[in-house]
């Protein structure tokens, strides 16, 4: 009997990722093309799920090798990583984005204004999305979910009032949301996997859409719950 294959994965150096074959890369062939066996010799449920925890192995081995690749930021801007003891003087020279610069990764640098932050995602539709926003529309999103200026901030620096900037992020906001919920749908429909936070998103605005119809959209202004009023004795 066939069982399959317990391993932890060794990770490539830089060097030896460059290299035209690497010992590391040789057996991490080797080992998909025994799960491939395992995968044509399995025959009862077990075995099936035996193998695709063997595939979703290699999956994140892969997913490590990438990572260690990649400038990753969440959801914050650059600038928030900044190293909190550094140990190079002067302090500015610790700020991510000078790293990056200084690494040759300097495509964030380019693409951090209102008119160029649709290239900042690799996804096609959510690109094309943020590109065809009017220049207003553009300009407000990136200062209030790039660069996180408060309404009443941005507000003073473009000369309006604080209402009117809400009033323009609800309307980019409902947008945007609703484009994505068809896009989603429309993935869905066609077989399309959808990721957790995907699910999530449709099963949120679905909420809201019931009630609200095309006014709908999810809110995210308040970060904070409000305080509990203290019952004075």
């Amino acid at each position: 009997d066939e069982h399959p294959i317990d391993y932890e994965a060794e990770l490539e150096n830089e060097e030896e990722e460059a290299a035209p074959v690497s010992e590391k890369r040789l057996k991490r062939e080797m080992r998909a093309e025994a799960i491939r066996r395992l995968e044509e010799a399995a025959r009862t449920e077990k075995d099936f799920r035996a193998v695709v925890e063997e595939w979703n192995k290699l999956d994140r081995n892969r997913e490590r090798r990438e990572r260690d690749h990649e400038n990753l930021r969440g959801d914050v801007p650059l600038e928030y990583q900044a190293v909190p003891e550094p140990k190079l003087i002067p302090r500015w020279m610790n700020n991510p984005a000078y790293r990056q610069l200084m690494a040759g990764n300097f495509l964030d640098i380019l693409f951090d204004c209102p008119y160029e932050m649709h290239n900042l995602t690799s996804d096609p539709f959510i690109s094309r999305m943020v590109e065809e926003l009017s220049e207003e529309h553009k300009e407000v999103l990136y200062f209030l979910s790039l660069r996180l200026y408060s309404s009443t901030r941005l507000a003073a620096v473009r000369g309006q009032s604080d209402r009117n900037i809400r009033k323009l992020r609800k309307t980019i906001h409902k947008k945007l949301q609703r484009q994505m919920y068809d896009h989603l749908c429309g993935k869905q429909e066609h077989g399309g996997s959808l990721t957790l936070r995907e699910c999530q998103f449709l099963e949120e605005y679905s909420k809201i859409a019931r009630k609200q119809g095309k006014d709908a959209v999810i809110r995210r202004e308040n970060k904070t719950k409000r305080r509990k009023k203290k019952n004075r004795p």
